[in-house]
């Protein structure tokens, strides 16, 4: 039979297989034409609705069409390219028992929405864990920032000169200590960071659609607690919601209180030992609860009424605290993450991005 175009698979008397493709600018007997480059007797066998056939070697006995094998020859019509093999890829359902299985699986397909996300934005995932690191923690030196993210120190430093080449980081000497250089998130880092973090959370949304809000809720609960089973001091940026994790130790609502007239040095140990409590230690902002989940003293001193906020140039988000506050005697506190009601926990830089606000210890 002839054909401008046709493709397929055959083999031979003796069982060898290989592919056949024939094209060409005027109808042709490709039963004539593979018969004489395989030195074999080869048919072309025709496929019903006039498609184009496969090819077909006889038997050693003679009987026609001995055996036939297909490249999806018979489902293309001709003059068009067959189309390719469907995907035959498949979870084997033993592993889907396996948590650890389920844990790569999906953490595979994260990262894998995540890195389109970080690309769109010419960024790599060490670029958001970085700028991360230092919103949550603060000015730091280079050295520290490597050892709390466990990175190779030279990586680091084309991580950060990166991020120094388009405004998001600076370099500068630490007031406090002009003999060392510290790593800082500019204001426009600042900014950019809360776009990116926006833009990622549609990622969520895409891998967690099946969930409702409050499965999405519980998920993020068991992850975390897990999560800080497998790394149990990651730098103070894990944190439960005190809905889902169980106390260590229940107490009365004022246990948590902060009082803004006492140190910077017993509000942030405060803060550090009631993260694992319930309450955790919490204030008051425009009659809204807020809950501090990380925080530390600040290098500086600063002046003002207690539990004022102000915006430190180095240091990021600072609360004047303490019984000489009026003087600028002591140091404030530097707020790292906070828990707004209903749960949703951000940045201090986030939730106040100017200063002026007033922290009180009732709504």
């Amino acid at each position: 039979m002839e054909h401008r175009v046709t493709s397929g698979t055959a083999h031979d008397a003796n069982g060898t297989r290989f592919a056949v493709v024939g094209i060409s600018n005027i109808p042709t007997d490709w039963a004539r034409v593979f018969s004489s480059l395989a030195d074999t007797d080869l048919t072309i066998d025709p496929a019903p609705g006039g498609f184009s056939a496969l090819l077909a070697a006889p038997s050693p006995a003679g009987a026609a069409g001995g055996a036939t094998g297909s490249a999806r020859g018979g489902d293309a019509p001709v003059g068009h390219a067959p189309v390719g093999p469907r995907s035959l890829s498949t979870t084997p359902p033993s592993v889907l028992s396996l948590n650890a299985y389920l844990m790569y699986a999906l953490g595979k397909a994260a990262r894998r929405r995540l890195t389109e996300k970080l690309s769109a934005h010419g960024l790599r995932l060490w670029h958001l864990t970085v700028m991360a690191m230092v919103a949550d923690l603060g000015p730091q030196m280079k050295t520290v920032l490597a050892s709390r993210l466990d990175m190779n120190a030279s990586d680091l430093v084309k991580i950060v000169n990166d991020l120094v080449k388009t405004g998001h980081l600076d370099c500068a000497r630490d007031p406090a200590d002009r003999r060392r250089v510290v790593v800082r998130l500019t204001a426009e880092g600042r900014s950019f960071l809360a776009r990116l973090n926006a833009d990622i959370a549609s990622a969520d949304d895409d891998i967690l659609a099946p969930l409702s809000e409050e499965e999405r809720d519980v998920l993020a609960s068991l992850l975390r607690r897990v999560h800080r089973h497998l790394e149990p001091a990651p730098a103070g940026v894990v944190h439960e919601h005190p809905r889902y994790e169980t106390p260590a130790r229940a107490g009365s609502v004022e246990d948590g209180r902060i009082d803004w007239t006492r140190p910077a040095e017993e509000i942030a140990r405060f803060v550090e030992d009631r993260l694992h409590l319930f309450p955790t230690a919490y204030t008051h902002h425009d009659g809204r609860r807020l809950e501090l989940l990380t925080a530390r003293v600040s290098d500086g001193t600063y002046s003002g009424a207690p539990g004022l906020v102000l915006h430190g140039e180095d240091e990021g988000v600072v609360i004047v605290t303490g019984p000489t506050a009026a003087t600028g005697a002591g140091p404030g506190l530097v707020l790292g993450r906070l828990r707004a009601e209903g749960g949703r926990e951000v940045s201090a830089e986030e939730y106040f991005p100017s200063a002026g606000a007033l922290l009180a210890d009732r709504p």
